[in-house]
């Protein structure tokens, strides 16, 4: 079993790790015309942030991004590793949810090309996820 902790070495790592679920979270919701992430996203948001020891101060940045309709994919990680392991697990999270929606998808894809992964190791990617569902 990976520990995260071992890849998302530092806080800003983990914090950006959390934005990106946010942004991908929030993705469908918005086209769809609504705001924020849905009741089951949240908790398990929070529950993230939990886990990988967000400060106080960052979890409160983080929840108020949750509720907004802020969608500026300001994230980056300090290598390869970590941003590879982002597109992995978000593309995970978005087929635990049943559903990975064309608006993940792009919202996944723009995210990628921010930190620097192609769009043919993304395809690899979620051809993974889909063979280990």
């Amino acid at each position: 079993m990976i520990n995260m902790f071992d890849i998302l070495t530092t806080e800003k790592s983990r914090i950006n790790f959390i934005k990106g679920l946010v942004y991908i979270s929030k993705a469908e919701e918005i086209s769809e015309g609504s705001n924020g992430v849905n009741i089951e996203e949240m908790e398990a948001l929070k529950s993230a942030m939990q886990t990988l020891s967000i400060s106080e101060k960052e979890k409160a940045k983080l929840e108020k991004l949750i509720y907004s309709k802020e969608i500026n994919l300001d994230i980056e990680f300090d290598n390869e590793r970590q941003s590879l392991f982002f597109i992995r697990e978000a593309i995970q999270v978005c087929y635990a949810e049943g559903c990975y929606s064309k608006a993940e998808k792009d919202m996944i894809y723009k995210m990628g090309q921010m930190i620097g992964i192609s769009n043919d190791k993304i395809k690899e990617i979620e051809d993974w996820a889909v063979k280990a569902k």
